[in-house]
């Protein structure tokens, strides 16, 4: 078994745009906004070559078997400091703990330095695997900041 990380490309979208569906479907997020496949895939024709998103994949003998998305940007505050933050991070249940997810995680890490950013957010998404996650982060050095909320527009007043 052999896992391998590389830059996504246009020909890896049709795959890449179902891996990237599942994860938001398994996301608290598709509670409050439905997922759109085209949608999706929109996003990551644009993201492939667009220099502030790194988009990369995981292979277990040449099959993709995970997703890794990050976005970096200027913190709003002290604009003089890059910020990379994650976006997605999702396997196949099959793929994990094949060593794809740290395979991933390092090359959202490896990105963050090359940037010279001052931090890497990660995000745990509030589900089953929440404690698992935080585990992972803890281990890895990461602390704690905030908890995001959402509120959804169907219960706004």
């Amino acid at each position: 078994m052999t896992i391998t990380v590389r830059k996504a490309d246009y020909a890896d979208l049709g795959r890449y745009t179902e891996l990237a569906t599942q994860f938001i479907a398994a996301s608290p997020i598709s509670s409050v906004v439905p997922v759109a496949a085209d949608s999706v895939a929109n996003f990551l024709i644009g993201a492939v070559e667009n220099p502030m998103i790194g988009v990369w994949l995981a292979e277990k003998d040449g099959v993709m078997v995970g997703i890794c998305g990050a976005i970096k940007y200027p913190l709003y505050f002290s604009p003089q400091h890059t910020i990379v933050q994650e976006l997605w991070w999702w396997l196949t249940p099959e793929a994990r703990g094949s060593g794809a997810g740290k395979a991933l995680y390092n090359t959202l890490e490896a990105w963050a330095q090359e940037n010279d950013a001052a931090a890497l957010f990660m995000i745990a998404l509030d589900d089953d695997r929440v404690e698992k996650t935080s585990k992972f982060y803890a281990r890895a050095g990461f602390k704690p900041m905030e908890r995001a909320f959402v509120k959804g527009a169907d219960t706004w007043r």
